[in-house]
């Protein structure tokens, strides 16, 4: 009986998963966001990004997490090469970054 839950679980987890990653997988060509480890120093994604040679187009988070594109192809590739903990499409990550920044300053303007 256990094992059945694990395994129903266990797809539960995989089938809702799945979403998620297909909305943020990154798209060859169109601009990402570059997640650094939470360990690293800040600007780490900025240097992430350049040891790639992509092009910057914004750094929020103390540049911890960085919006950047490239036109070369192996891009995604080169920024995992890098040291990027995460690479995910570029307009979702800053769609949720924006909504998450408007949230704090309505709730520190009070």
């Amino acid at each position: 009986m256990m094992r059945h839950i694990a395994i129903a679980g266990c797809f539960a987890l995989l089938a809702g998963s799945m979403p998620a990653a297909l909305a943020l997988a990154p798209q060859s060509g169109a601009p990402v966001a570059v997640i650094a480890f939470p360990w690293g120093d800040g600007g780490a994604a900025v240097r992430i990004v350049a040891a790639a040679d992509g092009v910057l187009l914004a750094a929020p988070h103390n540049g911890r997490i960085a919006i950047a594109t490239s036109a070369a192809a192996d891009f995604i590739a080169r920024l995992y090469r890098s040291g990027a903990a995460l690479v995910v499409d570029g307009a979702a990550a800053a769609a949720c970054l924006a909504a998450v920044e408007g949230h704090f300053s309505k709730r520190t303007a009070r």
